[in-house]
């Protein structure tokens, strides 16, 4: 089987299985397992074991659907692909389990035969995490990394684990990724580590096909945009929003902006945006940017803003700017 057919044949099952895991009926899970299908899943959790025939895999399906109160939801990844039947699928995973929110990230590796899935063995990431997660609810431990309700979880993917997988593979990233997750600058989730001394917020989003060029990678054009909707959310965190600024008759004009690419972000990527000050003067502000996918950084970034009042003309920083930023180049 091609690439493309392998990537068309595994969205389907993904898209099947999340609808099934949200509820829905069997009958196009039917259509892509093979009758014969096994299905293995390690570790010592509540869903190991070995699964054999279509009737034991939904079986097993309907339990994970069950322990999660049809919270489950799949993202597929990259696809890895190589020249026999075989194919590898880095997807992420996150459910409600407990009352909690967490994620996880596993390989399927998928026999493929007669236009169907024959196999899959289930590779976790993160063994111990995965245990955890899918633990019998009354041995569920308390300690699982869990992400708020309504924020998007960060998968547990790395850039390590990512190049071992992709060793004498091809790889192709899929066309979508199914389950809408927020775009860049409206609806983030935004959180507030402090960096040192200076107030910072993270900003979260997955790449969509709007952010992207023709080879499915972040045009480098839409970092600054990035970097303006992190700031409107650091705004909103630390210095009482926008609407504040204009209300005392402030504006912030660019006068200067870089980036510095480390390396390509791609469709379907998660990525974070931490944006804090890193100078400010009398009139002046200029905030650091650093956008990062699960494996590092992406890109690095500055821009400068002055203050400006009525006519355009320049003016102090307002004091809810002020007071949440320093000088740090005195």
């Amino acid at each position: 089987m091609g690439e493309s057919e392998a990537a068309a044949l595994l969205a389907r099952l993904h898209a099947a299985q999340n609808d099934f895991y949200g509820g829905g009926g069997d009958a196009a899970l039917r259509e892509v397992l093979s009758p014969e299908i096994s299905w293995h899943v390690p570790g010592d959790n509540a869903i190991a074991g070995h699964y054999e025939g279509i009737e034991a895999v939904l079986a097993y399906f309907a339990g994970r659907r069950d322990l999660a109160g049809r919270t489950f939801r799949m993202r597929p990844r990259d696809l890895l692909t190589g020249h026999g039947a075989w194919v590898a699928s880095l997807t992420d995973g996150e459910a409600v389990l407990g009352g909690r929110q967490v994620a996880w990230s596993t390989v399927g590796l998928y026999r493929l035969s007669g236009g169907r899935v024959a196999e899959c063995r289930l590779l976790p990431l993160d063994p111990e995490t995965f245990d955890a997660v899918w633990a019998d609810p009354a041995e569920r431990r308390a300690d699982v990394p869990a992400t708020p309700v309504g924020a998007e979880a960060a998968p547990a993917t790395s850039a390590m684990s990512r190049a071992t997988l992709a060793a004498g593979y091809d790889v192709a990233s899929p066309t979508g990724t199914p389950g809408d997750a927020t775009a860049a600058g409206s609806g983030r989730t935004p959180s507030s580590p402090e960096t040192g001394s200076r107030a910072s917020s993270v900003s979260a989003f997955r790449v969509r096909p709007r952010h992207c060029d023709a080879q499915g990678m972040v045009y480098a054009g839409r970092y600054h945009e990035f970097f303006e909707d992190a700031f409107l959310d650091w705004l909103d965190e630390h210095a009482g929003g926008y609407a504040r600024l204009r209300a005392e008759g402030v504006d912030m004009v660019i006068v200067s902006s870089a980036c510095d690419h480390r390396r390509p972000a791609r469709l379907g990527d998660p990525l974070t945006v931490e944006a804090g000050p890193e100078r400010t003067g009398r009139t002046s502000l200029t905030m650091a940017f650093t956008v990062r996918d699960p494996g590092g950084p992406v890109a690095e970034g500055r821009i400068t803003y002055v203050a400006v009042g009525s006519g355009g003309v320049k003016t102090g920083l307002p004091g809810a700017l002020a007071s949440r930023t320093e000088d740090r180049g005195r």
